[in-house]
């Protein structure tokens, strides 16, 4: 079954677990739903800014600041 992609703009604070401040950035990608509180939990997107920030996903707090879908591009390819 094919999954429609979504185009997001998700700006984020990273920090630490025992940090009270933390780094902004933003990210520009793809993911599979446009439900905001699946993406906040997608393991797929996590791990990608922890990727991104040189952290590992156990050791820090990822805050959501702002989720935009932009649009739908396309759908998934249908293999099986």
């Amino acid at each position: 079954m094919k999954k429609p992609i979504y185009r997001v703009m998700i700006d984020y604070t990273i920090k630490n677990k025992r940090q009270v401040k933390g780094k902004k950035n933003s990210i520009d990608t793809f993911v599979l739903t446009d439900d905001i509180k699946e993406i906040k939990e997608d393991e797929d997107l996590i791990n990608r800014i922890c990727y991104l920030n040189k952290k590992r996903p156990s050791d820090v707090i990822i805050d959501f600041d702002d989720i935009r879908i932009e649009n739908q591009y396309g759908e998934t390819t249908d293999r099986f």
